[in-house]
């Protein structure tokens, strides 16, 4: 059976993807947590998670919001390309898929991976 943490925490990052202010994703968690005392009451109360957060109106999203991303999967192209122009077309075939394909794989993971981490950061912020 799940606690009211549980039911918080995702209600909590559910809010910070529609990009609410660290203090109204407060004051909405605060105002589940008094009115419920366990996950199945919350979900009876309010629905679910993400139910509850949809009620919510979405704001713009902040500028810069996916620079990460855009930069790795930028990188992630522009990477294979010079690396098709400028390879040693001697050396063995798998030396040149290692060098042309993984970087740009790992650009496009970590622009990925940093991005999602901001939206955790943000959903943290609001506790």
């Amino acid at each position: 059976m799940k606690s009211t943490k549980d039911y918080l925490a995702e209600l909590r990052f559910n809010l910070s993807l529609r990009n609410l202010d660290v203090a109204t994703i407060r004051d909405i968690v605060r105002e589940v947590e008094a009115e419920s005392s366990n996950y199945d009451e919350a979900t009876a109360s309010f629905g679910s998670p993400d139910e509850y957060a949809d009620s919510f109106p979405k704001k713009a999203t902040p500028k810069g919001h996916q620079t990460f991303m855009i930069i790795g999967v930028v990188l992630g192209i522009l990477w294979p390309l010079l690396q098709l122009i400028l390879r040693d077309r001697t050396a063995g075939s798998m030396s040149n898929w290692a060098v042309t394909w993984l970087p740009a794989f790992g650009l496009v993971a970590l622009g990925i991976i940093i991005d999602f981490s901001r939206a955790i950061a943000r959903s943290r912020k609001s506790r």
